[in-house]
């Protein structure tokens, strides 16, 4: 019998597996549909730095207890991306999760954009440990961990940047890996701009 004090510690235990093995089932049908060529986009008109700030909030308890610098949010403009803002909700937040994951307590996470043409340039760096190249040739495939002792979350079940390839991918868009072991590790990922009627509003 469970002490009426520890009720609450492990109904928190019971509901955090529970939401994880909820985004697990999501993720596999995501990927599923994705492969299938079932998945739909409904691309609009949105500024990808307000999807970052909005995917950053379910993480403010994390961030604050590993004392983490978040930078690059103050942009002078909107930053307008022509994408299924559902979708890339879901890529930003898979690579926030990450970054926190494996960055260094006392550490920092940053955002960058850059528009080249008809694409905007995307980058989420978190510093730490960073990864080697071996780990950087397989780390958008299915299932793929990399060495757990970089990271205290031993959770993860190798999805998360698997499904944001494939997200980014089926947007037209190409996703890469850079790492300086020691120092950061960075994800840089494209999306089409908005129609040039949408450019400017």
């Amino acid at each position: 019998t469970i002490p009426p004090e520890q009720h609450e510690h492990y109904l928190k235990i019971v509901l955090a597996e529970a939401q994880r093995l909820s985004r697990l089932v999501r993720a596999m049908l995501d990927i599923a549909k994705i492969e299938a060529g079932e998945l739909k986009l409904s691309p609009t008109v949105f500024d990808i730095n307000e999807t970052v700030c909005r995917a950053l909030f379910p993480f403010e308890r994390k961030i604050e207890e590993k004392r983490l610098e978040i930078r690059g949010l103050d942009v002078p403009e909107k930053v307008l991306v022509f994408a299924d803002a559902d979708l890339i909700h879901q890529v930003v937040y898979n690579l926030i999760d990450n970054a926190i994951k494996f960055s260094d307590d006392g550490g920092y996470i940053e955002f960058r954009y850059a528009t080249v043409r008809n694409q905007v340039y995307v980058s989420v760096r978190n510093s730490g440990q960073g990864i080697t190249e071996e780990e950087c040739a397989h780390i958008f495939e299915r299932f793929y961990k990399t060495d757990k002792s970089r990271s205290r979350d031993k959770q993860g079940v190798g999805l998360g940047l698997h499904i944001v390839k494939s997200v980014i991918n089926f947007h037209g868009g190409d996703i890469t890996v850079h790492s300086v072991p020691g120092k950061y590790t960075e994800f840089t990922f494209t999306l089409p701009t908005p129609p040039k009627k949408n450019a400017y509003k």
